[in-house]
């Protein structure tokens, strides 16, 4: 299968940049900023005080005193609300950025920020058009790519009522790094409870059922089989 590009211009794009731009995330994201360097994706989320999704995102290392945060549509107003009277406190500047950009999908595409949330390589291309070989994904074809990879959509899988954990939000979620914002609550989940739902993926054989069903099977083998998410009472 050759190259296919997704666009992504309606996403959320913020540049933190100061000298303390990333002690400044590292208290308000659930992933470790230090573990941040160029060429690395690093997955995170922003909870509320209470540990409720704001948003998942990720983070790029564009030099030592800046960091490209990344965002779906349903999650960049929160996420702008949240940071931006805190960011007046620290030594550091938010801008939200705009323009066209563009997920490339598919093997040997090289250009851009790693962007690995799908089962096939993706590539993030900011300011710049896709190359002209691809093949331009609308949106139900890029919708069914995200669900057969396991990708949870804010606005659509979880919302501001969403627990990371119900999310299936593990490996945004450092356990050591200490404290930020929302880390009481998902620390007492991990240690001490559970999640009473979570998140995950289905596949049907037949005709798959409609949103909101209730239902009951087995796990299809098929990877042709529909594929669906749900969220299902924890064992």
């Amino acid at each position: 299968m050759g190259l296919r590009a997704y666009d992504v211009s309606e996403w959320g794009f913020f540049r933190f940049s100061g000298i303390d731009a990333k002690a400044f995330l590292q208290g308000l994201v659930t992933a470790d900023v230090r573990k941040l360097e160029s060429g690395l994706m690093l997955p995170a989320c922003v909870l509320t005080p209470k540990g409720l999704m704001v948003a998942d995102c990720e983070l790029y290392e564009e030099t030592e005193m800046s960091v490209l945060v990344v965002t779906r549509p349903a999650a960049a107003v929160g996420l702008l609300k949240t940071f931006e009277k805190k960011v007046m406190l620290s030594k550091s500047t938010m801008r939200v950025l705009s323009g066209r950009a563009w997920l490339v999908i598919g093997a040997g595409y090289e250009r851009g920020l790693p962007w690995t949330r799908l089962s096939q390589p993706a590539r993030l291309l900011i300011g710049a058009d896709p190359p002209e070989e691809a093949e331009i994904l609308s949106e139900p074809e890029f919708e069914a790519l995200r669900v057969a990879s396991g990708l949870p959509w804010f606005g659509a899988d979880m919302d501001a009522a969403t627990l990371p954990l119900e999310a299936r939000q593990e490996a945004a979620i450092s356990l050591d790094k200490g404290c930020y914002m929302g880390q009481e609550t998902v620390s007492r989940i991990v240690h001490m409870g559970h999640v009473n739902k979570t998140l995950m993926g289905l596949r049907f054989t037949g005709s798959p059922a409609a949103v909101g069903s209730v239902v009951s099977g087995t796990a299809a083998r098929s990877a042709r089989s529909p594929a669906r998410r749900a969220v299902c009472p924890s064992p």
